[in-house]
């Protein structure tokens, strides 16, 4: 069976996707093993990809898979319209908006096949049943053994020689109540571990496939949760000598030490991102991350005391919270002097304790097309939801405001007049000013951090080919 697996994303946009979907890669691993022809586009990673229209000429696929994230709902359902012009081959979807609104894509009939969950090995085991249907239906996946599932294949990916990232699952799931968050529905709270040796053994195996790789990204929902099993991991990484900088996401504030610390910046670690979410003490302690705020202080500390650049990510809009909670976060994040700051605005996703309450106290208008980030220029989506003491248009003027009043933005001069006219339709002019010696900051620190690396991967490449 031939299978075409697309990510879908808005056309003309700069990518964000460091590399190849890695779901769909792993699915495809898996459907190749059991003998069919699989390729996978991820527009998110190569914008520039052949068009829907041409892969359908050139590939004359059997079935169809879209993965679906909320946030690009819209061209996904565009796409899908254009498929049921251009095939006649089913088209089958998954993913985290798949697995959150299950239901509600099988009730309009958007695919003839929902898969709900991780669906690795499920995927390839349901392709022969695949076939357009009347009615949608819906393929449950349980949480399957991390031992069972492949080493993802990016070379059935297109344009996945350009890769300069590579991610790495250790583990699956997480164990805390976050009250925002959806990991709980889409990878469970039970933590289930890959084989550390079999992990290392695939990113060296990545290193000669890949030459432009610079970075390994830990991708994990929460990677130190055993602490002394990722140290052990650490210092495998260092005893191999592998000798590629590692990137390590969803790191929480009370999850590491400073043995640790000083391992990751004998690896090379670039920086390590903490979630502090609110500096207000009220809207923190609603979300239920079962830290405190002096944790997030103390280990900021921590990181910056090892000189191991800081970055933050707060979300502004959370349940209980007000345009005076968001200036508390603001004043925390000032104080903190990180690197970069991640100012995000709230999305309600299904299934979370911070979507019920909007239900409960507030308005919920929809998610679908709205994004939590803001881009290089300040631009930003609608909020989603609000209440009545903190409108949806304050939300997502609050997240402008952040953002310029803590310098987490770009001095881009392409952008510099889009800027002006941002700061003057939201009468943000004293957050700015206020902001401007932070913004000088963060960007000459980028600026002056991006040469050095550059530096240094050139000292890196050329140790590797004297060594060959």
């Amino acid at each position: 069976m031939k299978v075409l697996l697309v990510n879908p994303y808005d056309p003309g946009k700069a990518p964000i996707s460091p590399w190849p979907h890695l779901g769909l890669t792993l699915m495809a691993g898996k459907a190749r093993d059991l003998g069919h022809q699989v390729f996978v586009v991820d527009y998110a990673f190569t914008p520039k990809a052949p068009r829907i229209e041409d892969l359908i000429k050139s590939q004359s696929p059997d079935v169809v898979g879209i993965t679906l994230y909320t946030a690009h709902m819209g061209r996904a359902r565009e796409l899908i319209r254009e498929l049921r012009w251009l095939t006649s081959a089913p088209v089958i979807v998954g993913g985290p908006h798949a697995t959150l609104y299950a239901e509600e894509l099988a009730a309009e009939c958007l695919a003839d096949v929902v898969f709900r969950g991780e669906c690795d090995l499920v995927f390839a085991r349901e392709l022969p049943n695949i076939r357009i249907e009347t009615a949608s239906r819906i393929v449950a996946a349980d949480p399957p053994d991390l031992a069972e599932i492949p080493v993802p294949d990016f070379s059935l990916a297109h344009g996945a020689a350009a890769m300069t990232y590579y991610p790495l699952q250790l583990s699956r799931g997480c164990p805390f109540g976050c009250s925002f968050c959806s990991v709980r529905t889409i990878s469970t709270r039970h933590v289930r571990y890959r084989d550390s040796g079999r992990c290392l053994d695939e990113i060296e195996a990545a290193r000669p496939r890949f030459p432009k790789l610079r970075f390994f990204r830990i991708v994990d929902d929460c990677p130190t949760l055993d602490l002394p099993r990722f140290k052990d991991f650490l210092q495998e990484y260092l005893r191999r000598g592998i000798g590629v900088p590692l990137h390590i996401d969803n790191l929480r504030a009370d999850r590491f030490d400073d043995e640790m610390l000083d391992l990751i910046r004998r690896i090379g670690v670039d920086h390590l991102c903490i979630g502090v979410e609110s500096g207000n003490p009220k809207v923190f302690a609603a979300i239920d991350k079962g830290e405190k705020l002096e944790d997030i202080v103390r280990a900021a500390k921590m990181i910056k005391s090892h000189g191991i650049r800081l970055y933050t990510c707060f979300i502004v809009g959370l349940p209980e919270s007000t345009p005076a909670a968001e200036r508390d976060s603001i004043r925390l994040a000032r104080a903190m002097k990180p690197a970069w700051i991640y100012w995000n605005l709230f999305q309600p996703h299904k299934g979370t304790e911070a979507r019920a309450w909007f239900e409960r106290h507030g308005r919920i208008f929809g998610e679908e097309d709205k994004s939590s980030l803001i881009d290089l220029g300040l631009g930003n989506t609608e909020a989603p939801c609000d209440t009545e003491e903190f409108p949806a248009e304050e939300r997502r003027r609050m997240q402008i405001a952040a953002s310029l009043a803590t310098g987490a933005y770009w001095l881009n001069p392409l952008y510099f007049s889009r800027y002006i006219l941002i700061i003057r339709k939201n009468r943000l002019g004293r957050e700015f000013l206020r902001g401007f010696s932070a913004v000088l900051r963060i960007n000459l620190g980028m600026l002056g951090h991006r040469i050095a690396r550059a530096f240094r991967g050139r000292y890196r490449r050329a140790g590797r080919r004297k060594g060959n």
